[in-house]
């Protein structure tokens, strides 16, 4: 578009119009940012996350990666925190802790399980 062409009046109109488009994207952006920042979408993406990860490790069968961990643990550690604050999820969360917890236990005692049924299957078959 040649600038000598368009009258000043026009593209003073055209810049205004721009401006306006430019805030009203900020202040939308600025929505999505303060609603994904609620405890209950932080509690949504934990749990999308969690079951992410269970998924890979129930197609793998070898545990959760160590590398998604870091990941993961802020969104669901600020999730637990805002939802912590509120009381009508206290009960809900100590059910997700108790349930986490069980479910880190048996994992731990499958990897030891594991280990110990390699180790000992290495020395039988050393000792023939």
């Amino acid at each position: 578009m040649a600038q000598d062409d368009t009258p000043i009046e026009l593209r003073k109109q055209l810049l205004i119009t721009q401006g306006a488009m430019y805030r009203s994207g900020i202040v939308t952006s600025k929505e999505k940012v303060v609603q994904g920042l609620r405890a209950d979408s932080l509690a949504r993406s934990a749990l999308k996350q969690v079951g992410l990860a269970a998924l890979a490790a129930w197609r793998t069968r070898s545990g959760v990666a160590a590398a998604s961990m870091p990941a993961v643990l802020p969104i669901i550690a600020g999730g637990i925190a805002k939802a912590w604050r509120q009381r009508n999820w206290k009960p809900v969360l100590r059910g997700v802790l108790i349930a986490g917890a069980m479910a880190g236990a048996a994992a731990l005692f499958v990897g030891f399980s594991r280990r110990k049924q390699a180790s000992e299957e290495e020395e039988t078959e050393d000792d023939f």
